[in-house]
């Protein structure tokens, strides 16, 4: 660097990636700051001798100032590239410049095991709970989650049934040979790199781990049905435990439950034609996505499914990779699995078809079925996946018969109790009226009712 050069950088001013001291007397704080420029792009520069006012003043430069610099950047862990400089201003007086590089460290760095950041043109200390979210980033980077060993688990607490009938689907799907069939459930598991001689990785307990295993959080699903547009108020509320793939059963069986239906009249038609709210295969791609890429380590964490009157929304915990942006998800984009192991079995099982695609085929199953582009969200530390209505044209007119109004409440809300049927229709109906409609309907064969007492419900026919 000469003169010329180090006066263009001076004019740039103070910033994220670039700091001012007077001279190497303020070289603990130097450190501190060339600390949180690592940690907030990678890379930074001090400049001793320039004043905060951008004044190149200089200062003496002996062996023993730039023994001192060297000594000091080595307290910088893990270690990065660093390079000094010095530029001289004449009459004995130098500018010393420190260029610091991560080269191929990995982050977060610490000063004399202190973390720091940069903020603007400032430097302050990180939060413990972000130094600690980094490390557990890192960690990912260098042996995912997944692939770590739960020492408490055995082969025992695995579900032979489901990881033999993945076998048998992954046959079908030529993603396994056929000479897996048969195999016994350990040799199964060794050759999806499930199983070491370490012990069972955490991705075999996430995928095929009995719910009465030894107390590992395998993993939870939580599913509610609000009334209206917010979470003020509940029309059900469940929450599972189990493997990833029980959680997806129980996640099916609440959206057969719950995804509303909208109808219209055809013209020359006697029949109305029933058309799904929201996309079967774009929600299933999302929680299939949600149950391989959530953040496992996060404790408490779950995936979510929220329907309300106007949306419905898949949550799962951990925001994007560090690479990843909301922008990259709707374009083509290289594949980042949290979970690598995790995303592999379901891969081979058929679930998904190519890693790196499902927000892709998300979208695309969307605009098949006429649906409202899907919105990505990193919401919290979570991600989010919202889902707006189909809009059907000639959709049925509003009702006008309390059979067809209950008919429009069940299509659109699912099974519901003769109390909850009352609250939806808001008027004043007598409860006996209500209830012989109910029963007529069940005699034409267009609700089903299931439960007894106050448990029991009725739901719209499949007839």
């Amino acid at each position: 660097m000469n003169l010329e050069s180090l006066q263009e950088l001076i004019t740039q001013g103070e910033g994220p990636a670039l700091e001012f001291k007077k001279s190497t007397g303020e070289l603990r704080p130097a450190m501190e700051s060339l600390c949180g420029m690592l940690n907030l792009q990678g890379e930074g520069k001090v400049l001793f001798g320039v004043t905060p006012k951008g004044e190149a003043r200089g200062q003496m430069v002996a062996d023993k100032t730039l023994e001192e610099i060297a000594n000091a950047t080595r307290h910088i862990e893990p270690q990065a590239d660093f390079v000094t400089t010095k530029v001289s201003l004449g009459k004995g007086l130098w500018v010393v410049v420190i260029e610091a590089k991560k080269g191929k460290a990995r982050g977060p760095f610490t000063f004399d095991r202190r973390p720091y950041l940069r903020v603007s043109n400032t430097t302050q200390k990180m939060a413990h709970s972000e130094f600690d979210e980094r490390v557990v980033d890192r960690l990912h980077a260098d042996k995912p989650w997944d692939t770590w060993v739960s020492p408490d688990w055995k082969v025992s607490d695995l579900d032979a049934e489901e990881i033999h009938q993945m076998v048998e689907d992954a046959i079908q799907k030529k993603r396994l040979s056929a000479t897996m069939s048969g195999e016994k459930t350990e040799t199964i598991l060794r050759r999806l790199k499930l199983v070491s001689d370490d012990g069972i990785t955490r991705a075999a307990a996430i995928v095929f781990g009995k719910e009465e295993g030894p107390g590992y959080p395998m993993g939870s699903i939580r599913l509610a049905r609000f009334r209206g547009i917010t979470k003020q108020e509940f029309r059900d509320n469940r929450q599972f435990e189990g493997n990833a793939f029980a959680l997806l059963k129980h996640a099916d069986k609440f959206l057969d439950d719950y995804i509303p239906i909208a109808s219209k009249i055809v013209e020359g038609q006697m029949q109305r034609i029933d058309t799904p709210r929201y996309p079967p295969l774009a929600l299933r791609e999302a929680i299939v996505n949600a149950l391989i890429h959530r953040d496992y380590s996060i404790a408490g964490g779950a995936v979510s499914i929220a329907v309300y009157d106007d949306r419905l929304e898949v949550w799962s915990s951990g925001t994007l990779p560090p690479k990843m942006t909301l922008a990259k998800l709707k374009k083509e984009h290289d594949s980042e699995p949290r979970n690598p192991l995790i995303a592999s079995v379901f891969h081979r099982r058929g679930l998904i078809e190519q890693w790196g695609r499902g927000t892709n085929e998300i979208l695309r199953f969307a605009r098949e079925a006429d649906c409202p582009e899907p919105e990505f969200l990193e919401l919290g530390n979570s991600f989010v996946v919202r889902f707006w209505p189909v809009k059907i044209a000639g959709e049925e007119k509003a009702p006008e018969t309390l059979e067809q109004k209950i008919l429009v409440i069940l299509r659109r809300s699912g099974p519901l109790s003769v109390s909850d049927v009352l609250k939806e229709l808001g008027e004043s109906v007598p409860l006996r009226s209500l209830q012989r409609e109910l029963k007529q309907l069940v005699i034409k064969r267009k609700l089903a009712v299931s439960g007894k007492g106050k448990a029991t419900t009725y739901r719209i026919t499949d007839k």
